[in-house]
């Protein structure tokens, strides 16, 4: 086993070796952020069992993860009707009845 692949990183005061790569944030600011969720989510629920508040903070991250794409897919429609808006107007500045090159 190649121990340069793993990190060592702590959540809840429990530390776990990790291996594997992020597409951008580094490991360590994940695991922070994960920590920060769960000991906040331990803070104001009260509830001990660490199974538990991980599959509740689990949760809440995903809700997170959903409500961003939901938010993101519509500024992308937004985006597109926008694009098309200035396309149509182009052409009709230009008299330019198509798009794109000819």
């Amino acid at each position: 086993m190649d121990e340069s692949k793993y990190k060592s990183v702590t959540i809840m005061g429990e530390e776990y070796r990790v291996s594997g790569e992020t597409a951008g944030t580094p490991l360590p600011d994940l695991a922070a952020y994960v920590d920060d969720k769960m000991n906040q989510l331990r803070r104001l629920s009260g509830v001990p069992d660490p199974k538990r508040i991980a599959v509740m903070t689990s949760l809440n991250i995903a809700d997170e993860l959903f409500r961003e794409r939901a938010q993101w897919a519509s500024l992308q429609a937004e985006m597109l009707k926008k694009v098309a808006r200035i396309g149509s107007a182009l052409d009709r500045l230009t008299g330019d009845s198509h798009h794109g090159p000819a």
